[in-house]
């Protein structure tokens, strides 16, 4: 099966990412005339290889962002960063967990942050390789102090939310056994407010990528299919009601996905691979868009209408982030050089802040954190030496890799 989680490195992608680092301008170039402006980006353990994978606004106007920490490029230990900020991206008090990969975060009410992390363990026969895992919800103070932590056996969790009636929520799969018709069962989990598991669904042969809570208090989650093939039509969201019944299952001419978001009138936005898409309240499409060789790791809502979709260029290992009008028109675009991006948020300010990782070097990475601002300025209408030179070398990249469908 295909890991289901984002390495640290793919040496061609880093490659490609520090060739254009080389020839642009530190900062960030825009590939549209109306692209906002980037108010702050900044980066955090510089020392060690570290990546957001997830970020979410906290009540005080700041971040609550949820990464990880190599020892070792290759084969050390991998720790959970839970790294709190203020409303520029600054440092305010970083938190470590040894031994947990990120999954999700988010902020309690009344304070404190409830945290999904995941451990993986794979047990190979000959050539057969059978994925095992165990997640956590850890639930911490306002300090980043843990409180207390559930285990979630078997399971590889995604999502986290909390719930109206001051519990959580846990999204993701459960691998299957070696030899079954699927590689995975996708899973929620409602708990209460101590972690207590309340009641559980599976659905078997899919994997839940994404989940979120909805206005009504119920859920809508989403993924692929099983086994991971990324074809076509694998993607899926099925909405439930508050106690998990399942309201609707629909699947939808796109591989995978990734992200999903509810709209101020009831429908619902997802990004994946390749594709990103609107569905209407009972999950029938209302339209569907192509970005070829983008992966569209977040989705989130523009407050002037029309969607904000986030992720990496798969082909070069270059972040991205474009906006676009209510019927999915891309309307701005901008690019971040030797950057991957993971993760992305409404600010609580308006703007946005994407998370992901920052190439330092061919060996070294950073935590990235960056502010948009919600206003879109003017961009030059000439492009500069800097991004010729650029545009070239992209060329003679792409030349030479075969063309992902």
């Amino acid at each position: 099966m295909t890991k289901r989680y984002r390495d640290f490195w793919h040496p061609g992608m880093v490659l490609a990412a520090l060739l254009i680092a080389a020839v642009l301008p530190a900062g960030i170039v825009s590939a549209s005339e109306t692209a906002p402006a980037v108010a702050w980006n900044t980066t955090f353990s510089p020392e060690e290889n570290s990546k957001f994978d997830a970020v979410a606004p906290t009540a005080d106007g700041g971040f609550i962002a949820l990464g990880s920490a190599l020892t070792e490029v290759y084969g050390g230990r991998e720790d959970l960063l839970l790294v709190k900020t203020d409303g520029q991206g600054n440092e305010v008090w970083t938190m470590r967990f040894p031994d947990v990969a990120p999954a999700a975060v988010a902020e309690t009410t009344g304070g404190g942050y409830i945290v999904g992390g995941y451990n993986v363990s794979i047990a190979r026969t000959g050539e057969n390789a059978a994925y095992q895992g165990t997640s956590s919800l850890i639930r911490t103070d306002a300090a980043g102090e843990e409180e207390w932590r559930q285990v979630l056996p078997g399971m590889k969790v995604s999502s986290v939310a909390e719930t109206a009636d001051g519990g959580y929520v846990a999204i993701g799969w459960l691998w299957d056994p070696p030899g079954s018709a699927n590689d995975t069962t996708a899973a929620i989990m409602k708990t209460d407010g101590n972690g207590t598991p309340v009641w559980n669904r599976t659905f078997p042969g899919t994997a839940a990528n994404a989940g979120i809570v909805t206005a009504d208090g119920g859920y809508v989650i989403g993924g692929t299919s099983s086994p991971f093939n990324n074809d076509r039509g694998d993607a899926f969201l099925i909405r439930l009601d508050a106690d998990g019944n399942t309201l609707w299952h629909e699947n939808y001419q796109a591989p995978v996905i990734f992200d999903v978001e509810e709209t101020d009138d009831g429908r619902f936005v997802y990004s994946g691979n390749y594709w990103y898409g609107l569905v209407n309240a009972e999950g029938e499409e209302v339209w569907l868009r192509n970005m070829e060789g983008l992966t569209g790791y977040a989705v989130a809502l523009q407050s002037s209408g029309g969607y904000v979709v986030a992720g990496t260029d798969v082909r070069i290992g270059e972040g991205f982030v474009f906006g676009t009008d209510a019927e999915g028109t891309i309307q701005w675009n901008t690019t971040f050089p030797a950057t991957g991006v993971y993760t992305a948020a409404s600010a609580p300010g308006g703007g946005y802040t994407l998370a992901g990782i920052r190439y330092l070097s061919a060996d070294t990475s950073a935590a990235w954190l960056a502010g948009l601002a919600e206003t879109a300025t003017p961009a030059p209408t000439t492009p500069g030496f800097g991004a010729a030179v650029a545009g070239a070398a992209l060329l003679l990249l792409l030349a030479g890799r075969k063309r992902r469908g």
